[in-house]
């Protein structure tokens, strides 16, 4: 149990993946943050992971959203000729470094994990040793688009193929309050792909939907931005996006101070320890 030096029960956040919808996270954490709600555990999937290793290196939530703002395909993609692919995710590996500099999972105070899903075994794989801007290209890996990364002699895809929502990766752990923040979109989505972008998103949408199902069951306490009107391809709206997610957090604030109450004074009943509301 991780526990908490004055005996509360830790929060850690869960930031799925949503690829350029994930620009909603910032609004998330931004929300809590302004409520006085502690983040001491992160886990992120794909664009989620991006958000989570940039926060836990001590960026400022306001650096953050200028960033988001700035940011394009043309600066997270290269093609490149392979016979696994055409488009190297060498550039995200590149970005991230470029922002928190060669950076392990060592360096931040609030301890993070990122996902990715093991290509040999389908299985998730929680990176929270070593170098973080691999692990998050790693993260963000669409493997229909993106070329499989080699990390420990082993080969890596995109994190939402095993753990969209990565609750169970916070629960490995233990002994935390795990809020989840989940991204897909909440109406069914239908219709023809128009390219092969879009083919290649929304098979990876429909194998995310088999895990996320379970992890927003294990969550404590879920938080949904409506993020049907925007598009996993588009960074233009940021600020609409990260709105959305401001919002919805906002209105989860009563249910998540209810429920990490509740759940603090279980597990800490026979330490006779009380837990506060906010740090």
């Amino acid at each position: 149990m991780p526990g908490s030096s004055d005996g509360r029960l830790p929060i850690g956040v869960a930031l799925s993946g949503g690829t350029a919808k994930a620009v909603a996270h910032i609004g998330v954490l931004r929300a809590l943050v302004d409520e006085g709600l502690p983040i001491d555990y992160l886990a992120g999937t794909s664009g989620g992971s991006l958000v989570a290793a940039f926060y836990a290196s001590g960026m400022p939530l306001e650096r953050i959203g200028e960033i988001a703002r700035e940011l394009s395909w043309a600066k997270l993609v290269k093609l490149r000729i392979s016979r696994l692919g055409v488009v190297s995710s060498k550039p995200i590996e590149d970005f991230v470094k470029d922002h928190i500099g060669d950076a392990q999972f060592s360096d931040f105070d609030t301890p993070t994990a990122v996902v990715a899903t093991d290509l040999a075994t389908g299985k998730r794989h929680a990176f929270s040793s070593g170098g973080v801007a691999r692990a998050v290209r790693a993260s963000c890996t669409i493997p229909q688009i993106f070329l499989p990364v080699e990390i420990d002699k082993r080969y890596y895809v995109d994190g939402g193929f095993s753990e969209y929502l990565p609750v169970e990766t916070l629960e490995d752990i233990g002994g935390m309050f795990v809020i989840g923040v989940h991204l897909a979109h909440k109406s069914p989505m239908y219709g023809r792909p128009r390219n092969y972008l879009q083919l290649a998103m929304h098979i990876t949408g429909l194998v995310a939907k088999t895990n996320y199902v379970d992890s927003i069951k294990k969550a404590d306490v879920v938080i949904h931005p409506d993020m049907d009107r925007f598009s996993p391809f588009d960074f233009e709206p940021s600020d609409d996006l990260m709105t959305a997610g401001y919002e919805a957090t906002k209105k989860a604030i009563p249910k998540i101070e209810k429920e990490w109450k509740r759940k603090s004074g279980k597990i800490y009943q026979f330490l006779k320890k009380v837990s506060p509301h906010r740090q």
